[in-house]
């Protein structure tokens, strides 16, 4: 291996960097690609998969040539692969955003075509990444004794760095930076472990190893028992992946998600898992039964799954004032015992212990495979794609099938019944009673957790008896409840809106369809409640709604909620022929859409919101722009974080109403907007529009009081100059909003 004392440690240090690197990269790249794949689930989804299937061919790859290496070859290789890495990152700004995005949208039609394309632009540094544990190992690593506790701190250290990586860029890094500038420090980062590792390198020994083809090793290679142990592996990563899955669906809807809680939820997955593989390289040589062990560990994880979500549920509905928040926005000056619960302990409690158990096992592993000191490269790396193919299984069965079909509640017996396959496995239930009793609490668990509607009530902290629906694909959760009469819808734990119709929206729909001349053709990215959809079909000149929302379960639970007496107006919404409702991304929806049209509205959603800043870039508004027709009009609601400097970036025209309830509107166009006061108000008297409205269940003399009240500002490039945008594709500052001050 090395008489330099110092070049593993060394080496170790680096490869924990390289982890550190790997997550920023992914949480980039994952935003990148998410703009030309959609921001949906499905498409996050595939994006996922395809970095999963990268890192799994990487490791068989690394597997098949690390064992033909010397010590300093493995390394010096590793050090090329991070060359390689921070070559590309360099490069994928270009072939993400300006190739794929700007140039090859339309590729994205097709899930098929998407996905192959995604993993094929990804294939070369997940690959790279994929190939250095195999290597990694094999350099510190030239006899199969002791060999797994080695492995199982490496991995450990790995996984502590992208913990670490996931939360420093999450948090701080993109926020400050933006997408672009993350990903040239990375490849900084990334040069800096190749040179380091390739000035190292010479310290390992360069005799290189005997490979041994004979049929003894090729038998050994071949052993049933490796091969089980690749299938029950398989079998831990499609749990795996798939607990993570719904704790992130859970833990969104719990938190408010917000552009940092992706990060911040990740990082306590691979920190847990991090401490639980370095537990098990320390511990390691106290087990005898890996294999009894490794079961045990599958069917505690199965069960604390399930009950801890269960508790936190519970908890949930039992204290919903306190804990539950309706826009997610996080005030650094007034950091509460109730925000440090939400963010940090709630979290620990879901992710931490059932990921170091995760994270424990893979010693475990290792130390079961781990025969032959000239096959040590290709077991680790047989193991880690078995992991890995069962991490792309999971998410893509769980995340597009098993969510859609049976919801979180459905989802999670699927993941239990499966850990009590384990548990069975292990046990002797004759034997051992304590086991057994196990087994059959697990089963009771399984039998009595609640079905989807009830627990998805607990989780929004709807009170029992509380008049409560909910819809789930998987696209996500929405629900409608009922107090006193009066509706509310919840969008993945957000209040969104009120049932009847809240004046607000009344207003964002109705206001620029009796403005607009002729809006023959409407696109309303965002259903919500329906409300300014529905209202912007008031004019009698429309001919065509098109509606695009993101989370199908919305459009399921409204439809639903249609057939309540509370829901009547959205009965007509959804009986009037003129409307044409959509479930998939908005922007790409309106991106590759072949027509124009005459207003174009964004029901926007809060700016900090996850992934809000596609809907409120510089780059958007110009799709937006070139997809209206002469003298069209779009929409959005000024909700500040830089929005109308952006919005007025773009626009040559525009025009702010300020009303009451603090609502403020922006209405942009190529041409000067006429706001004639008193047309307006005189459409609004217009049998038509007052009927239409009427259905809606929409005060129209509110409407009217507040356009006689409203304060119009006019701005025009020729006016007051055009001012440099706050939000792009690449900087949405609005979503890292900590990080920019008050804007």
């Amino acid at each position: 291996m090395t008489n330099d004392k110092r070049a593993v440690p060394a080496l170790f240090i680096i490869y924990f960097l390289s982890g550190f690197t790997a997550l920023l990269y992914q949480v980039v790249w994952q935003r990148m690609l998410g703009l030309f794949s959609g921001s949906d689930v499905r498409s996050v989804t595939i994006v996922v998969a395809s970095y999963l299937l990268g890192l799994g061919v990487g490791g068989w790859l690394g597997g098949w040539i690390s064992d033909r290496l010397s010590n300093r070859q493995a390394v010096q290789i590793y050090s090329c692969c991070n060359f390689g890495i921070a070559i590309f990152a360099i490069c994928s700004r270009f072939l993400f955003y300006d190739l794929l995005f700007l140039q090859g949208k339309s590729l994205a039609q097709s899930p098929a075509m998407m996905l192959a394309i995604v993993f094929f632009s990804l294939l070369i540094p997940t690959t790279l990444m994929g190939v250095s544990l195999p290597l990694v190992t094999k350099a510190t690593s030239r006899h199969a004794e002791g060999a797994a506790a080695r492995i199982g701190l490496l991995y450990g250290l790995n996984t502590l760095g992208s913990g670490l990586g996931t939360l420093v860029s999450g948090w701080y890094i993109i926020g400050t930076f933006g997408y672009e500038k993350t990903v040239y420090f990375g490849a900084i980062l990334s040069a800096v472990v190749g040179i380091i590792a390739w000035s190292i390198s010479r310290r390992f020994q360069s005799n290189r190893p005997v490979f041994v083809a004979s049929n003894t090793a090729i038998r050994s290679l071949r052993s049933r028992s490796l091969w089980q142990w690749c299938c029950l592996v398989f079998l831990s990563g499609f749990a795996a992946i798939s607990l993570e899955i719904i704790w992130f669906r859970v833990l969104d809807t719990v938190l408010q998600s917000i552009a940092y809680t992706y990060a911040h939820l990740l990082a306590f997955i691979l920190v847990g898992n991090a401490l639980g593989s370095i537990a098990g390289s320390v511990t390691i040589r106290f087990i005898h039964q890996p294999r009894k062990v490794f079961f045990a560990i599958q069917a505690v994880i199965a069960a604390y799954a399930l009950i801890s979500i269960w508790l936190i549920s519970i908890y949930w509905q039992s204290h919903p004032t306190d804990l539950r928040t309706d826009i997610g926005y996080i005030d650094l000056n007034n950091i509460t015992s109730i925000v440090i619960f939400r963010y940090v302990v709630i979290p620990s409690v879901m992710l931490v212990l059932p990921n170091f158990w995760l994270g424990f096992y893979f010693p475990l592993v290792q130390k079961a495979v781990q025969t032959e000191d000239n096959q040590i490269g290709q077991r680790v790396g047989f193991i880690q794609v078995a992991n890995i193919l069962g991490n792309t299984t999971g998410s893509l069965l769980t995340g597009l099938v098993l969510l859609d079909k049976f919801g979180t509640a459905g989802s999670l017996r699927f993941i239990a019944w499966l850990g009590l396959g384990f548990a069975l496995l292990c046990f002797n239930l004759r034997k051992d009673k304590l086991k057994s009793t196990l087994a059959i609490a697990l089963a009771v668990i399984i039998a009595v957790f609640p079905n989807n509607t009830r627990l998805w009530a607990a989780l929004h902290g709807i009170p029992a008896a509380q008049y409560f629906l909910a819809a789930e694909d998987s696209t996500g959760v929405a629900a409608v409840t009922e107090v006193n009469g009066q509706g509310t819808l919840l969008a993945s734990g957000q209040a969104q809106a009120s049932f009847p119709y809240m004046q607000v929206h009344a207003l964002l729909g109705s206001l620029p369809a009796l403005i607009h001349p002729h809006p023959a053709q409407v696109i309303i990215i965002g259903l919500g409640s329906g409300g300014t959809a529905h209202t912007a079909g008031v004019n009698p000149l429309t001919q065509q709604v098109k509606v695009v929302e993101l989370l199908g379960a919305e459009l399921t639970v409204l439809r639903q909620y249609a057939q309540t007496p509370n829901g009547q107006p959205l009965k007509y919404l959804f009986e009037d022929p003129r409307y044409k409702f959509i479930v998939g991304d908005g922007r790409q929806e309106l991106e590759l859409s072949q027509q124009q049209f005459d207003i174009i509205e964004a029901d926007a959603i809060y700016p900090w919101r996850s992934r809000a800043g596609m809907l409120y870039s510089q780059e958007f508004f110009q799709a937006v722009r070139s997809h209206l027709a002469p003298g069209g009009m779009f929409v959005e609601w000024n909700v500040g974080l830089g929005t109308a400097q952006t919005f007025r970036s773009v626009f040559p025209y525009v025009i702010q109403l300020s009303m009451s309830g603090d609502l403020h509107v922006l209405i942009g166009s190529d041409r000067p907007i006429d706001f004639n006061r008193q047309q307006l108000l005189t459409k609004l008297g217009d049998v038509a529009v007052q009927n239409f409205l009427a259905k809606a269940s929409v005060n129209v003399a509110a409407i009217r009081q507040d356009v006689k009240a409203a304060q119009v500002n006019f701005y025009s490039h020729a006016k007051d100059g055009q001012p440099q945008p706050v939000n792009t594709d690449l900087f949405p500052r609005s979503e890292y909003y900590l990080n920019q001050g008050k804007s």
